[in-house]
């Protein structure tokens, strides 16, 4: 059975766990917890039930960053959360899938077992007789069974691979991934940000300043990526994009955060047209 999965992950601050932060850490305030709190609730808010036949499972508890490197006092705090929906609905159907696939292989298998067993009877014979020539410290004779143990292993190898279509297989293997997950990470003050090469601008959500999608096509997926960007950024030296710091706000606040949406590309379709996103551009209030 297909179990629904959910994690709520936040954003290491601003460093890797294990690079040396030279000033120090600090606590966060309480009015600091309580306004991160406050931004991802909204941004929360604004997510999308699961359509029918989908879950949210886990703990939706909100976490925020109990400590802050001092190396990065001057900038805004990174925080956010991942949501993950899963696909439960069609288990059964998916399930089919990989039963039919077995019971197909295993019927090849059946057929071919005979000449597989002859094969591997014959190999054995041939590699204790060479055994035997090398125990007896003649090495040119068990030398002589070296070619003929090969074509029974090259001809092994080719009756094991009869009746196995590997198209067919990858076909499987993309269909039992085929809209089982969508994803959606907010990440709030990130201190870099950059859509991939390849990401060309889409239209804009309310609210957004800038959005960008692309596709991901492998053996295993066939995945869409919709991101969006809200609030004011400004591009490093490096080409990736910072949040502006907003004038008056305090650090805890959302002064620029990515909302990036992953899934079956009609999935991901409908979720964006689900999203109030409206409510989320009010984080940045």
């Amino acid at each position: 059975m297909l179990a629904a999965v959910f994690a709520l992950v936040i954003v290491a601050p601003r460093v890797a766990a294990d690079a040396p932060c030279n000033k120090g850490y600090r606590d966060t305030t309480a009015a600091e917890r309580a306004k991160m709190s406050a931004v991802l609730q909204t941004v929360k808010d604004a997510m999308p039930a699961p359509s029918p036949g989908w879950v949210i499972g886990g703990d939706e508890t909100i976490s925020v960053p109990q400590s802050l490197c001092q190396d990065y006092a001057l900038v805004p705090i990174d925080y956010g959360f991942s949501r993950l929906y899963r696909q439960v609905g069609d288990s059964e159907q998916r399930q089919k899938l990989i039963n039919d696939e077995s019971a197909r292989q295993a019927e090849a298998y059946k057929k071919k077992q005979p000449r597989l067993e002859a094969l591997q009877a014959k190999m054995e014979k041939l590699v204790a007789e060479q055994v035997a020539l090398i125990q007896k410290g003649d090495m040119a004779g068990a030398e002589k069974y070296s070619a003929p143990i090969a074509a029974i292993q090259e001809e092994y190898r080719q009756v094991a691979d009869e009746g196995v279509d590997e198209a067919a297989m990858a076909t499987i293997g993309k269909e039992m991934n085929r809209d089982l997950e969508l994803s959606i990470t907010v990440r709030v003050n990130p201190l870099t940000s950059r859509a991939p090469a390849g990401a060309k601008p889409v239209a804009l959500a309310t609210g957004a300043k800038s959005a960008y999608g692309w596709h991901v096509e492998d053996e295993n997926q066939s995945n869409d990526h919709a991101l969006y960007y809200f609030g004011s950024w400004f591009k490093r030296p490096d080409g990736t994009l910072q949040p502006m710091p907003r004038k008056g706000a305090p650090f805890s606040a959302a002064h620029g955060f990515t909302i990036e949406v992953i899934g079956d590309p009609e999935r991901v379709t409908k979720t964006l047209a689900a999203i109030d996103f409206a409510k989320v551009a009010a984080a940045l209030e």
